[in-house]
C-alpha cells in the first residue's frame, strides 16, 4: 500500500506550488519584457548577479534566525520579499529600469529566505523516501498549472498595446504570491534550538560526499543561470512574437506533467544513475541542436524534448542533494548543515556563470552568443554523468 504525505507535508507542497506558479506567470516572459523595456542584456545580467548575492545574505541569516523564531515566518518573508520586487515592477512600469539592479535584492532577498526554509521543512517533514514523491508531485502540479499559463501569458501580451499585458501578468502573480501567503498559515509553527553553521562546512576538506555536492551545485547553478537568462530571450528572437513563445510553454508544460507522474512512479535511489544518463543525452540532443541549427523546426524540437527531461533533472538534483547531505554528516555537522551550505557552491556557479556571459557579452553580444552558450551548456550534464559517477558511483553501490 502506498503512502500518502503527511497533512503538512500536502500543505507545504501547496505552498510551494503557489510559490513556483507565482513564477512561471511572471517570470516566463520577465527577461523578453526587460530586453524590450532596457535593450541591454549587461544591465539585466548584473540585476541577477545582485540577486544572487542577497540570496547569500538571506541564507545567512536565515541560518541565525531559526534559532529565535518560526522557520514558517522565513517562507512568508520570502514570498513578502519577492512580491515586493515584481510589485515595484508593476508601479514604476517604465521607470523600472532606472531601479533595475536594486530591484534584483527584493528577488535575491525572496528566494533567499523562501528557499532556506522550504528546504529546512521538506528535511523535517518528509522521509528519505518520501521526498523524490514529494518533488515529483511538486513538480506535476506546478506544470499543470503551467500548461495554461504561458499561453494565457502570451495571448494578454498581444492583447494589449505596448507593454500593458507584462502589467497584468506581475499583477496576477502578485494576486498568486498572496494565496501562498495565507496557505501558510495553515503550517505548524516549526522552530529549531540549532543554529545552522555553514562556515566550518564550507571549510571542510577530505569528505568525498561534500566535495560531490560542491561539484553538483556549481555546475548545476551555473547551467541554470544562463539557461534561465538566455533561453526565453534566444526562443523570442526566433519566433519573434509572445503568444507563440508562450504556447511552446504550455505544450513543454503539458508534456512535462506526463513526464514526471512517470518519474514519480518510477524513480528510486537505484534507477538515478540510469534516469541522469538518459537525461544528459537528451539534454544535449534538445539545447545543443537548438543552439546550432536555430531555427523554428528545432526550437519546436527543443520544448518537446525538455518537456520530458527536464523534470528529470529536477527530480534527480533535488534527491541527490539530500541523500549528499546524509552521508556527508558527522557528530559534527548535520545533514541541515550541508543542505543550507549547498547555497553557496550554487550561488557560486550562478554568479559564474553571469559573469562569464556578462564579460562574453560585452565583447561579443548578440544572437551568436547566445547559441554558443546554450551550446555549451547543453555538454554539461554529459560531464556531470561522468565526474559524479567517478566519485561516487551515483551513491548506486550504498543504495
Amino acid at each position: 500500500m502506498k503512502r500518502r504525505l503527511s497533512k503538512q507535508a500536502t500543505i507545504l507542497l501547496g505552498v510551494g506550488m503557489l510559490f513556483t506558479s507565482g513564477l512561471v506567470i511572471a517570470s516566463t516572459f520577465v527577461n523578453v519584457y526587460l530586453i524590450r523595456l532596457t535593450n541591454n542584456m549587461g544591465l539585466m545580467i548584473l540585476q541577477n548577479v545582485v540577486n544572487y548575492c542577497f540570496l547569500l545574505g538571506a541564507f545567512l541569516f536565515g541560518s541565525v534566525y531559526v534559532k529565535r523564531g518560526s522557520i514558517v515566518n522565513l517562507i512568508r518573508l520570502g514570498i513578502i520579499s519577492t512580491v515586493l520586487y515584481y510589485s515595484c515592477i508593476l508601479l514604476l512600469k517604465e521607470k523600472a529600469s532606472t531601479y533595475l539592479i536594486y530591484l534584483g535584492a527584493f528577488n535575491g532577498i525572496g528566494s533567499g529566505l523562501y528557499y532556506f526554509a522550504f528546504n529546512i521543512l521538506v528535511g523535517k517533514l518528509t522521509t528519505d523516501n518520501e521526498r523524490a514523491k514529494f518533488f515529483s508531485y511538486q513538480q506535476s502540479f506546478s506544470y499543470v498549472f503551467g500548461i495554461v499559463a504561458p499561453s494565457i501569458s502570451g495571448y494578454v501580451i498581444a492583447m494589449f498595446s505596448e507593454l500593458t499585458g507584462y502589467y497584468v501578468l506581475f499583477g496576477t502573480s502578485v494576486f498568486v504570491f498572496i494565496i501562498g501567503i495565507i496557505l501558510s498559515f495553515l503550517l505548524n509553527n516549526v522552530s529549531t534550538e540549532k543554529r545552522y553553521s555553514v562556515v566550518p562546512i564550507l571549510k571542510l576538506k577530505n569528505n568525498k560526499y561534500w566535495n560531490t555536492s560542491k561539484y553538483y551545485n556549481v555546475t548545476y547553478g551555473l547551467r541554470e543561470a544562463i539557461y534561465g537568462q538566455i533561453f526565453t530571450v534566444f526562443a523570442y528572437l526566433i519566433i519573434t512574437t509572445e503568444k507563440t513563445v508562450g504556447q511552446l510553454g504550455s505544450i513543454m508544460s503539458l508534456i512535462g506533467v506526463a513526464s514526471s507522474i512517470l518519474i514519480a512512479s518510477k524513480f528510486t535511489l537505484k534507477t538515478q544513475k540510469k534516469y541522469q544518463y538518459v537525461y544528459s543525452v537528451g539534454y544535449f540532443i534538445s539545447l545543443g541542436m537548438s543552439a546550432i541549427f536555430a531555427n523554428k523546426t528545432m526550437l519546436i524540437v527543443t520544448y518537446i524534448l525538455n518537456g520530458i527531461i527536464i523534470c528529470w533533472a529536477m527530480t534527480i538534483f533535488s534527491t541527490m542533494k539530500y541523500q549528499l547531505s546524509n552521508r556527508a554528516s558527522d557528530e559534527k555537522h548535520s545533514s541541515g548543515d550541508f543542505i543550507i551550505a549547498c547555497e553557496f557552491p550554487m550561488a557560486v556557479g550562478r554568479i559564474s556563470g553571469l559573469l562569464i556571459f556578462f564579460v562574453l557579452n560585452s565583447f561579443f553580444g548578440g544572437f551568436e552568443l547566445y547559441r554558443f552558450l546554450l551550446f555549451a551548456i547543453s555538454l554539461m550534464p554529459m560531464l556531470d554523468s561522468f565526474i559524479i559517477n567517478k566519485k561516487i558511483n551515483w551513491l548506486e553501490s550504498e543504495s
